[in-house]
């Protein structure tokens, strides 16, 4: 978030001086702008938050879309879109925890982390060492930066093929390293989900990439498993 439009929030007593540090990490679902309106869960989500009147900082080393000319309309009265993201286009699970393990020390500690991974990981024949393995040494790298961390792990958004395997997996891991100060949440993103482009009332532009209804949906469960767990 610009710092004058995070002082001028402050100002009218909107915001609070700490702003809740938020990490989006995934792929082509987290970082958008590869064709019109693929704005992402992100832009909804920030909706919700300044709604809320909940002061918030996403952070990330990047700030483009797929299309470095792509752009995101405001969030709320004229209050501009945070770009901050660690959104990696086409990218497996593995490589993108590289990628945020190297800019952590860079871009701070996070409050609340949303990782959504694994889409492009289905082909695997081992999730639990392509998919979970990394995921879980890059928790225990983000409480070591914040031990208070809240972590929220989206499951895919898909209804059939690999990915339904991925999903006690998932669970799986969430359970198991999920605390009282450090709590780790799945996300059941596919429930009420419709990826089928050809089916009325789909949430997708092609069976993976949320159209503005999917942002909508994913960003709904997002906030509402924030505010869940004490998130304000």
């Amino acid at each position: 978030m610009k710092l004058a439009f995070a002082l001028g929030f402050l100002a009218t007593g909107m915001l609070s001086a700490e702003p809740l540090k938020v990490l989006c990490i995934g792929d082509s679902i987290t970082q958008g702008g590869n064709k019109p309106e693929e704005y992402t869960y992100r832009l909804p989500l920030q909706r919700k938050l300044a709604e809320a009147g909940i002061s918030y900082d996403f952070i990330g080393s990047r700030t483009k879309g797929l299309n470095a000319a792509s752009t995101w309309p405001d969030t709320a009265a004229g209050r501009p879109f945070d770009a901050d993201h660690e959104g990696y286009y086409g990218a497996k699970t593995a490589f993108v925890v590289t990628k945020v393990k190297a800019v952590l020390p860079k871009i701070g500690a996070p409050d609340v982390v949303l990782i959504h991974l694994g889409t492009n990981d289905q082909k695997t024949t081992d999730a639990a060492a392509e998919i979970i393995a990394p995921l879980e040494d890059l928790i225990r790298v983000l409480r070591a930066a914040n031990p208070k961390v809240k972590v929220f792990i989206g499951q895919l958004a898909f209804n059939g093929g690999t990915s339904v395997k991925f999903r006690p997996l998932f669970t799986g891991m969430a359970e198991r390293l999920s605390t009282a100060d450090s709590p780790v949440v799945a996300i059941d993103h596919f429930k009420g989900w419709i990826e089928n482009p050809a089916l009325p009332g789909t949430d997708t532009f092609d069976w993976a990439h949320p159209n503005p209804q999917g942002q909508e949906k994913m960003a709904a469960k997002w906030f509402s498993a924030m505010t869940a767990a004490g998130v304000k």
